[in-house]
């Protein structure tokens, strides 16, 4: 049995389904599903591939009540994401101190004493007299995904090599069946089972969408995210091998009925979290403008720290752009105290925030795509054809000029795909990214890391450069919310200026 990236979603949330609401998930659920399949089984595992804690719940409990509900549901093993070290090794520590299920990864390094004692390459387990060998690897791109506070964490990159071992040593151990339980990614993944031999079963956890194939005899599976199914992948095993393999995903609806005990514990939880999210986490000492008429033409201060709140999180990425449409509020925020509210209200959409490598020449035409959002009188592109209002991008690590006299860009779309290109666009001069302690120009050869929401890596606002296929996007895993608020937590009191990023000619 096995669930991913359950993001501390420990009780049942609303889903949107086909245009049906649907209330889902919860450690309850699971709980009492994971006791029916239990029942009906001569053995089972209860396992979990990462990502179980998430965002301001994890950090204003430091994973107690995720913990504590899996240790109440059974769970045996787990292995660790990314979000688990969002705030340290040592919060992480805590975490662990209230369950008592195994923790794997054979290639992560925690300098953390209290943590790396609990994390182990692999465990073997004895069920139904046939011997489980299960060994953890974490994500090899770790450091692209995660900016843990403190530092402390790495991972060995080479995973195939790490495998290798790891099921040598199993196998010297009389394992019959030997499992990969992963954060690592499907490209990762499909690669373990071509290259390492003796690999039963890899379960991973980072994709987040539901899946079941099979490469070189190798089982591949994963579940989607938020507990909102428990998937179940049942089997014989006769004569030293898997037989009769089969895979279902249990809707946890409140059909499979729930544990009384989980539910009242972390209903208790929830209540205190609503309560904490109006507590202070924060404070700005300048007014946050929100307004729309200001904020989707030109460069406002609240525009500027959500741009420069992903650039810290993520120091690697060369530029950073917000679209405009994803700030809410269509108001000034008053200097004064900041709470989790608030920022989800800044912030209503929570996207996720996406690494894109993209060259100079592709960015200055996002750029110009941006710049279309700003109608000006007389520029003769119709609606449909360029970036909605929201469009407009408010940026990090980079500087340009707008001249609204130019013409912008236009073009015909069908769906998110551009059909027709009316015109370029020439409205967006001098850019330069900030690089090496220094400002230089936009070079249209060289590769960058941008970092956007999922919307706009997935087509939004009219940005089609996103869609081609071989543009390297690398999820974070990160939401926008989480990020600015971990930011205002790092750095309050905020006090953002409007600094220069977005000029327009003419202009004083």
């Amino acid at each position: 049995m096995v669930t991913g990236d359950l993001e501390s979603r420990i009780v049942p949330q609303d889903v949107l389904r086909d245009g049906e609401t649907l209330t889902l998930g919860g450690l309850a659920r699971i709980a009492a599903a994971a006791e029916e399949v239990r029942s009906t089984a001569d053995g089972s595992l209860l396992l979990s591939a990462g990502n179980t804690v998430l965002g301001s719940f994890y950090y204003m409990f430091e994973g107690e009540p995720e913990m504590q509900g899996m240790e109440l549901a059974g769970y045996n093993i787990v292995t660790p994401g990314t979000h688990e070290f969002d705030y340290g090794a040592a919060v992480y520590g805590n975490a662990l101190q209230f369950a008592r299920f195994d923790v794997l990864s054979g290639n992560l390094e925690v300098s953390d004493g209290a943590v790396s004692t609990r994390i182990l390459p692999y465990v073997i387990k004895e069920i139904a007299g046939i011997r489980f060998g299960i060994f953890g690897l974490t994500a090899p791109n770790f450091e692209l995904l995660c900016n843990p506070t403190g530092g402390g964490v790495q991972v060995d990159q080479d995973i195939i090599s790490v495998a290798d071992r790891l099921v040598a040593e199993l196998k010297l151990q009389a394992c019959d069946v030997v499992i990969g339980l992963t954060h690592i990614g499907l490209t990762w993944v499909r690669e373990l089972a071509r290259e390492v031999d003796g690999i039963d079963i890899i379960i991973d956890g980072y994709d987040r969408e539901p899946l079941y194939e099979t490469i070189e005899n190798t089982l591949i599976v994963q579940e989607g995210s938020g507990g909102e199914y428990l998937a179940v992948l049942n089997f014989t095993f006769q004569d030293g091998h898997i037989q009769n393999p089969s895979w279902k995903r249990i809707l946890m609806d409140s059909e499979v009925g729930f544990d009384p005990e989980i539910q009242e514990l972390m209903e208790t939880y929830m209540a205190a979290y609503e309560e904490g999210l109006t507590q202070k986490i924060g404070e700005s000492l300048v007014d946050l403008d929100a307004r729309e008429d200001r904020l989707r033409r030109g460069e406002i201060n609240l525009g500027d720290l959500v741009a420069d709140s992903w650039k810290e999180r993520f120091p690697e990425a060369d530029i950073s752009l917000v679209n405009s449409g994803s700030i809410r509020g269509n108001r000034i925020y008053q200097a004064g105290p900041l709470t989790y509210l608030i920022v989800n209200e800044m912030l209503p959409f929570q996207g996720r925030i996406i690494m894109v490598q993209m060259t100079g020449a592709v960015i200055q035409q996002v750029l110009e795509i941006s710049a279309s959002a700003i109608r000006v009188e007389g520029d003769e592109c119709q609606e449909g054809n360029r970036a909605p209002t929201g469009g407009f991008l408010q940026v990090g690590g980079l500087r340009m000029t707008l001249d609204l006299q130019k013409p912008c860009f236009c073009g015909r779309y069908s769906g998110k795909e551009l059909a027709q290109i009316i015109h370029n666009g020439s409205r967006v001069l001098d850019v330069s990214v900030f690089r090496d302690n220094s400002w230089v120009k936009l070079d249209p050869a060289e590769t960058y890391r941008v970092l956007v929401n999922a919307y706009i890596s997935d087509g939004g606002d009219g940005q089609y450069p996103f869609l081609n296929e071989a543009l390297e996007e690398i999820p974070t895993s990160m939401v926008t919310t989480d990020v600015l608020a971990d930011f205002i937590i790092r750095h309050t009191p905020v006090a953002p200026k409007i600094d220069g990023r977005i000029t327009q000619a003419g202009s004083q």
